[in-house]
């Protein structure tokens, strides 16, 4: 019988696929041209729609993998720790578009791309250094257990810095320059409120396919890996 992993068995994949090819640019264009200018930003105020919502997807992406290290240090099963590992990898994708788009707002909203005394900005590049050690120390072990079992441990701290970030705005009481919490807030107009929870939901349908995408990559290797073994 003929071993097959294929990108999407699944009609349902299929259709998520279909989803991220439609709403992506829908709502790239749609956060352009509907809502409306806020006139202390000018148009740069727009990236907001992309900044949130795959600030999400970075925050809660090791809150994710640690959950799954958790159930793998339980249960000794690789599965769990390619899941852990696939969590992160996206998450750190998406960190790299916060860390791209945040400086573009930064710079019209305070004139200047990275406030050092804020302590969003300060706890995110923490988190971001903590996501590339994951993946040096993972890359730098050879032994699959072991590498498994430290990158388990790893998710956890990546997981409590992901959370202090998400606090940062909400625990310190002079966070410094960054917006408070967009849920905390309720003041946004029905065009901004609209367009934004249409760019959260369109952005986790992008991370759903990279998740499935990344995950399945995964056992292809692992796939491999055996049969190389096999065959030595």
């Amino acid at each position: 019988m003929r071993n097959q992993i294929r990108i999407f068995p699944f009609p349902g994949d299929l259709f998520l696929l279909l989803l991220v090819v439609i709403s992506i640019p829908f709502i790239v264009v749609f956060s352009l041209t509907y809502p409306n200018v806020i006139l202390e930003q000018g148009m740069s105020h727009k990236i907001f729609y992309f900044h949130v919502p795959v600030a999400w997807v970075a925050l809660y992406g090791p809150v994710l993998a640690s959950l799954f290290s958790i159930v793998y240090l339980i249960t000794k099963k690789s599965k769990w720790d390619n899941l852990a590992y696939t969590s992160t990898q996206i998450s750190f994708l998406f960190a790299l578009g916060v860390l791209f788009s945040g400086p573009i707002w930064a710079y019209s909203a305070w004139g200047v791309p990275w406030d050092r005394t804020d302590a969003r900005l300060q706890s995110f590049f923490i988190l971001c250094l903590s996501l590339v050690s994951y993946f040096v120390l993972r890359f730098l072990i050879l032994d699959g257990k072991r590498k498994a079992l430290v990158s388990s441990y790893l998710s956890l701290l990546c997981a409590i810095s992901a959370v202090l970030t998400w606090g940062a705005i909400r625990w310190i009481e002079n966070p410094g320059n960054h917006p408070g919490s967009v849920l905390g807030k309720g003041g946004m107009d029905s065009d901004m409120k609209l367009t934004f929870w249409l760019s959260v939901i369109s952005y986790h349908f992008l991370f759903l396919i990279l998740f499935l995408v990344a995950y399945r990559n995964q056992k292809i290797l692992k796939f491999r890996d055996e049969l190389r073994a096999k065959q030595s």
